[in-house]
C-alpha cells in the first residue's frame, strides 16, 4: 500500500508539503497540488483509516524531553531544540518542553494527548522508559540509538562511525598515537548511547589499524584542564587527539595554547562537535561535524510520519563527514 512518502517521492516534493496538500493547512500552489493529485492516482493512495480518524483529535503539538542533566551541556540541548522547532513549524506543529526526567510527566502527557507524538532526547543503554514508552498510545521516536529500542524508531547521528572516521583520517595523515578525550565521567557511567558509540568507534579503528591509544574522560567543571593536557603531553606523547566532549573544547584549546602547541605542527586534532562549537578564537578545528539541523529535521519527520499513519517507519543513522581546516595536515 502506498504511504504519504512515496507521494512525496513521487510528486518530488517534501513530506510536509504532502501533509498540507491533503490536510488542507496551508495553500500549495496548483502546478504542486497537480503533481500531488497525479502521484496520487498513479500509485493508489489512500489515507491510513486511522489517521483520518485522529485529524480532528489532534493537538498540533510534538511534545520533546529534554535532558536536564548535570553533564549534558545546555548549550549543544538548546541546538536540537531550535532544530526541532524549526523543523516542526514547517509542519504546522508546535513544540512542547517535557522535563526528560520525569517519567510520570512524559507518560502524563502522552496518555492526555496533550502530544501528538513524542520525541525523547539523551536515550541510554537499557532506559528504563523505553517498555512504556513501547506502549503508549501516541508515537514516540527515539534521538538517540541503545542497542534495545523495544520497536521505537531511532533517529541519531552515527557517533561510531564518526570516531571510527577521525581515527582513519588522522592515521592517514601520520598520526600513530592517538587519545580521545570523551565525554564526562557521569556520561560515560550512565552509558549514554552517544558517548558510549564513540569510544567504541574509537577503540575498535584504532585496534584495527595497529594504533597506540588511550581514551580519557574529563571532568572539565571539576578537574583542571590545564593539568589534563599537562598529564597528555608528559606521558607518552600523543601526535593526534581526538575530542567528543563539547563543552570542554575551549577549555582544551586554552590549554593547549598555554602550552605552546601548535596545530597541527605539534599535534593534530579532530573534534567531533556541532558546526557553532569548532571555531575558536583564529583556529577552525577540523570536525566531523554533528548535523544538528539534520537531526532535528529527521527526528519531527519521523514523528509526523507515524502520526499520519504513513506506513512501517524505520530507523535513521545519519552518517558523518569531515570537515578539514586549522588542526589537521592537509593531505597532497
Amino acid at each position: 500500500m502506498a504511504t504519504m512518502s512515496d507521494i512525496a517521492r513521487e510528486a518530488g516534493v517534501s513530506l510536509s508539503t504532502v501533509s498540507y496538500a491533503l490536510s488542507g493547512k496551508r495553500a500549495i500552489s496548483s502546478a504542486t497540488r497537480e503533481r500531488i493529485n497525479d502521484a496520487i492516482t498513479r500509485l493508489s493512495y489512500h489515507p491510513h483509516a486511522g489517521a483520518r480518524a485522529l485529524a480532528s483529535q489532534r493537538a498540533g503539538t510534538i511534545g520533546l524531553a529534554v535532558p536536564l542533566a548535570a553533564d549534558v551541556d545546555a548549550h549543544v540541548v538548546m541546538m536540537f531544540v531550535r532544530s526541532l522547532m524549526r523543523a516542526a513549524h514547517e509542519t504546522s506543529n508546535e513544540i512542547l518542553l517535557i522535563a526528560g526526567e520525569d517519567h510520570a510527566a512524559t507518560a502524563r502527557v502522552l496518555d492526555e494527548g496533550k502530544v501528538d507524538a513524542l520525541v525523547v532526547m539523551d536515550v541510554v543503554e537499557d532506559d528504563p522508559r523505553l517498555p512504556v514508552l513501547a506502549g503508549a498510545r501516541r508515537p514516540v521516536v527515539l534521538l538517540g540509538y541503545p542497542s534495545q529500542a523495544h520497536g521505537i524508531p531511532r533517529v541519531d547521528f552515527d557517533f561510531e562511525q564518526a570516531s571510527s572516521l577521525a581515527v582513519t583520517e588522522l592515521h592517514r595523515r601520520g598520526a600513530r598515537r592517538l587519545v580521545m578525550i570523551g565525554s564526562p565521567s557521569v556520561t560515560q557511567t550512565r552509558h549514554a548511547t552517544y558517548a558510549d558509540r564513540a569510544t567504541r568507534g574509537f577503540e575498535q579503528a584504532c585496534e584495527k589499524l595497529g594504533l597506540r591509544a588511550r581514551h580519557v574522560v574529563h571532568d572539565h567543571e571539576v578537574d583542571s584542564t590545564g593539568q589534563l593536557i599537562r598529564t597528555l603531553l608528559a606521558e607518552e606523547r600523543p601526535e593526534a587527539l581526538v575530542i567528543h566532549n563539547e563543552s570542554a573544547l575551549a577549555a582544551i584549546h586554552r590549554a593547549l595554547t598555554d602550552e605552546g602547541i601548535s596545530m597541527p605542527e605539534d599535534l593534530q586534532v579532530v573534534a567531533i562537535a556541532p558546526q557553532e562549537t569548532v571555531r575558536l578564537g583564529a583556529v577552525e578545528y577540523t570536525a566531523v561535524e554533528i548535523p544538528v539541523e539534520e537531526i532535528g529535521r529527521a527526528a519531527v519527520t519521523t514523528a509526523t510520519a507515524l502520526i499520519e499513519g504513513d506506513g512501517v517507519v524505520g530507523d535513521q543513522l545519519i552518517a558523518p563527514t569531515l570537515n578539514e581546516r586549522d588542526t589537521t595536515h592537509r593531505l597532497p
